[in-house]
């Protein structure tokens, strides 16, 4: 008799998908995950606004690194998950994620060094089991889907190297924060932490999609 495939515990598939997707070097790499981790009537709110599927999957594509900013490091500061809903959705729940991702300006360049853009983002998630199993048996089959996103994104931030100076980090915001150069950005970068709970995306396994 065939073992039933275990899949991954809530908090494991959200963060592995969530970084599988910003680290995806190609569009269709990232639309393949894209369509196996979000609903087809996702709901969607960013910044207070609403947004549409299409136009949000065009807002992570541009912080992937198949996007213009070439992101190359992604950072799950915190998670935490309440779950199930309702009561028999075992697989359901609801999940806060804390991540930064830097990335490189095509814009800000300082001695033939491009800047490097850092961007913090806050998220609700809503994670169902929205798909139903298919009649054929796969090798691997997750029916979880997230179905509501509402999540707050900070202006960009530019970190600029300008060795042996003084420099401003400037944001989108306008705000100015001044630093030695050089530095090494691990140095500068705020030190988040939610339940202490800081790790970084290479601790965590590529993302599985559901075979056609």
């Amino acid at each position: 008799m065939a073992s039933e495939l275990v899949l991954p515990p809530l908090p494991v598939w959200t963060s592995s998908r969530i970084s599988s997707l910003l680290r995806s070097k190609t569009t269709d790499r990232f639309n393949r995950i894209f369509d196996a981790t979000f609903a087809q009537n996702l709901e969607v709110v960013v910044n207070g606004k609403t947004a549409t599927r299409d136009e949000y999957k065009e807002l992570l594509l541009g912080q992937s690194e198949a996007g213009p900013l070439r992101t190359t490091d992604v950072q799950i500061e915190g998670e935490t998950v309440v779950n199930p809903i309702p009561s028999e959705d075992r697989l359901g729940g609801f999940v806060g994620m804390l991540y930064t991702t830097i990335g490189t300006s095509t814009r800000i360049v300082v001695r033939r060094v491009p800047a490097r853009v850092k961007i913090v983002s806050s998220v609700n998630l809503t994670v169902k089991s929205a798909v139903p199993y298919p009649v054929a048996r796969l090798r691997y089959f997750d029916p979880r889907r997230i179905t509501a996103v509402n999540q707050v994104l900070q202006p960009k931030i530019h970190l600029v190297s300008f060795p042996g100076q003084v420099v401003p980090e400037t944001s989108g915001s306008g705000k100015v924060e001044l630093g030695l150069e050089p530095v090494d950005l691990t140095q500068v970068e705020e030190e988040l932490s939610v339940l202490g709970n800081k790790f970084s995306s290479a601790s965590l396994p590529e993302a599985d999609i559901d075979e056609e």
